[in-house]
């Protein structure tokens, strides 16, 4: 239960960054048992659509189940919008990668710390389309 409660208060924290950032921000409470895809996290401004799969996890590593990941790239296209995965790491802060910056496994979809500190994308540069 603890692990949950940290995976929802990283969604919450990042749903009120959004939020101060002018963005209209939904949280799909239990996204990942739901039988439908769909992102934890939903931002919307001005016709731009961000879903977000996020993950707080204190690893050196991230993996994210294929089909976890292909839901969020399924969702994002219908619904026109841009995928990203959120890894919040305690005491780095937030992480965002496009889909593709993962690598897939075979059973998941990983990628390094380190090369998510190299290529991920801060939350000021998904604000801005700076990527």
């Amino acid at each position: 239960m603890v692990y949950h409660s940290k995976g929802a208060n990283a969604e919450r924290e990042l749903m009120h960054l959004f939020f101060e950032a002018g963005f209209s921000v939904v949280r799909i409470a239990g996204s990942g048992v739901s039988p439908l895809p769909a992102p934890d996290i939903i931002a919307l401004k001005q016709g731009r659509i961000i879903a977000i799969e996020c993950k707080a996890r204190k690893a050196k590593n991230l993996a994210i189940e294929i089909q976890q990941m292909h839901d969020l790239a399924e969702w994002a296209k219908t619904a026109g919008g841009e995928a990203f995965v959120g890894w919040k790491v305690p005491r780095k802060g937030w992480f965002f990668l496009k889909p593709g910056q993962l690598h897939n496994t075979g059973k998941f979809f990983t990628i390094s710390l380190k090369d998510a500190e190299k290529q991920g994308k801060t939350l000021q540069e998904i604000i801005s389309c700076n990527f």
